[in-house]
Parts: C-alpha cells; structure tokens; sequence
C-alpha cells in the first residue's frame, strides 16, 4: 500500500510539472519569434559596394540580394547563394574572365 501511494505521489508531481502554457507563456514566445525574425530581414550586406553588380555565376543582379560575399585580389564579390559562389572558388579567373 505505501509503495502505491508513493508512485501516485511521483506521478502527480510529475504531472504537475508539465503544465500547459498560459496566455502570458504565448505572448512572450511570439514576441521572441517577431524579435528574432526583425533581425533576420536586416541586410549584413547593404553597405558593401560589390566590384561587380551581378553575381557572376548565375548573372543575378546584386540588388536583388546578396547571402554570401568573398574577398578575392582585394575586390569583394557579392552572390546569391552559398552554390555560387563555391562554384566560383572552383575557377575565379575563368568568371573573371567572361565578365
């Protein structure tokens, strides 16, 4: 009998534990969703000025939007993607080049 009661006692803690999240509990998480979202939609690359206006593996144009840089023979080169510019990295001189 004492051994039951003592496990009805460690499953109603444990049920006390796992409450459901009141009003003030969702206000702050999507305050916390809004906050961090607001940081996302600023542009780390707006003040940079690109030696060329467009991506140069893809021909997007840079004021379009830029997710990644790289500084190659003191120019910076804005891209796209992640993808273009590794293609770059393959071969700068040959898109270099064509451009």
């Amino acid at each position: 009998m004492m051994k039951q009661l003592f496990l009805a006692l460690i499953i109603l803690g444990s049920l006390q534990s796992c409450k459901q999240p009141t009003q003030d509990d969702t206000v702050s998480e999507k305050s916390m969703v809004t906050d961090s979202s607001s940081l996302l939609e600023k542009n780390p690359y707006k003040d940079l000025v690109f030696d060329y206006k467009k991506d140069l593996v893809c021909g997007m144009p840079t004021s379009a939007g830029v997710s990644d840089t790289l500084h190659y023979k003191d120019k910076i080169y804005g891209f796209c993607s992640k993808e273009c510019k590794d293609e770059f990295v393959k071969n700068p001189a040959a898109y270099l080049v064509a451009k």
